[in-house]
């Protein structure tokens, strides 16, 4: 039977789905993606045309090449010459690549001695870490101090955004009013906290992706004044909570950047366990 890409549909979206949720801690982005744009690029900067890859007749990968140039990929196997042909026939230049590093390893080796000028605005080998929500954690509570963002919230979760992707180094690729109708879309989520000393906003945390059983955490980031008082740490918990409370998440995932060691001290002291390694590679 060999190996043959399939564009997914309705004969075959149980078998993706299947696929991505065998791979959860990896597959968030993929997941959510394919639940609130469907397998078909629109006009949203995160839909595209969702792919998968039959390999003797299993499935075993599944990719999509989202509106804003971000391949998006998991892989059981070394499928890059077929994933980069499949991808050059998309109205969309592809850009950067985001996925299990496993996964996109070859695929950005290949592109790279292919395209020798490419350069990355961002290139970063991440490390994946995880969490179990259980029932007994002491640790999830709730804080006074947090809540739920609202739309009134706005001007202050978009300066922390802006400062957040100025010191990352991160790309912004999107307007002001995109970025506002998504702030806006993302509110009857509840998928964003932030924690105020009265009205103002001193920590933030949120769910870049919220799926049925696990939550990926994104969007951390407290202000350099504010920081080692320990604002991000009870921002955090107190979304854990929700998110095991709430939402019924029995797991939540981050990843951060290997040399963010600020970060990654915050994450480890509060029990999160590194599980791999993964690729944020965006043009």
């Amino acid at each position: 039977m060999g190996i043959v890409i399939e564009k997914i549909c309705g004969a075959n979206i149980v078998e993706a789905r299947s696929y991505l949720s065998s791979h959860e801690e990896t597959t968030q982005f993929l997941l959510n993606n394919l639940r609130e744009h469907g397998p078909e690029l629109t006009s949203h900067s995160n839909s595209g045309n969702f792919k998968l890859v039959r390999d003797s007749g299993n499935v075993a990968a599944v990719f999509c090449l989202a509106r804003r140039g971000n391949l998006v990929v998991q892989a059981d196997g070394d499928f890059s010459q077929i994933i980069l042909n499949s991808c050059k026939e998309e109205p969309v230049q592809l850009r950067g690549f985001i996925g299990d590093w496993t996964s996109v390893e070859p695929i950005w080796i290949r592109f790279r001695n292919e395209n020798p000028s490419y350069c990355p605005s961002y290139e970063s080998k991440e490390i994946l870490y995880s969490y179990d929500l259980l029932p007994n954690d002491k640790n999830l509570r709730h804080d006074s101090r947090v809540r739920f963002l609202n739309e009134a919230d706005y001007p202050q979760w978009l300066q922390f955004s802006l400062d957040y992707m100025k010191e990352l180094s991160l790309p912004d690729d999107l307007s002001e009013e995109q970025k506002r109708q998504n702030f806006a879309n993302q509110i009857p989520d509840k998928i964003w906290w932030g924690l105020f000393d009265e009205t103002q906003m001193l920590s933030r945390t949120a769910l870049n992706s919220k799926g049925e059983t696990i939550g990926q955490v994104g969007g951390v980031f407290t202000p350099k004044s504010f920081r080692k008082m320990g604002f991000g740490k009870a921002t955090m918990f107190h979304m854990l909570k929700d998110c095991r409370d709430l939402h019924g998440h029995r797991k939540s995932i981050l990843f951060t950047g290997e040399t963010d060691l600020a970060a990654r001290r915050l994450y480890e002291s509060m029990g999160y366990k590194p599980i791999g390694s993964f690729a944020l590679i965006l043009g």
